[in-house]
């Protein structure tokens, strides 16, 4: 049975269906859902804008999701879902893998990748990473997938 449901949140359409698939399944199954956050930014960036830009960009980053997911927090809380987030500080794909298995996640949600995403990881995706590299199932959200 999924009873741990680690949600990739980056505040797109996707991530917000995904939060509505996990809080079913927590529903469900007496589960609890983790929000998980890690900041895309191009290696590139830094010979670009200068390593201190990088820096307060992060930080704004930072400052913005954590109160989304503050938000997103307390309304699932107030809804009887368990639930609890996360900003991680590393490259988004290895970032979510790694804390999956590292906390024994039984399910990973997350959107499918959009074009910025690709340019940024290379021509990768996030999604396609998790996918390869994670030990745990992923269900990828598309456009059309329907809420359960």
């Amino acid at each position: 049975m999924i009873k741990k449901i680690l949600v990739a949140y980056d505040n797109g359409s996707k991530a917000k269906r995904a939060v509505e698939i996990a809080k079913d399944l927590a529903n469900n199954s007496n589960g609890e859902v983790c929000l998980v956050y890690s900041p895309v930014l191009p290696d590139y960036l830094t010979h670009v804008v200068g390593g201190s830009m990088v820096k307060h960009i992060k930080e704004q980053s930072h400052v913005f999701f954590k109160k989304v997911l503050d938000e997103i927090e307390d309304k699932l809380k107030q809804e009887g879902i368990k639930v609890t987030s996360v900003i991680l500080d590393e490259v988004p794909g290895k970032a979510i893998v790694n804390y999956a298995e590292k906390e024994n996640y039984d399910l990973i949600i997350m959107g499918s990748s959009n074009r910025l995403e690709k340019i940024i990881e290379g021509f990768g995706s996030v999604s396609n990473y998790v996918l390869q590299h994670s030990r745990c199932p992923v269900m990828i959200i598309k456009d059309h997938t329907r809420v359960p």
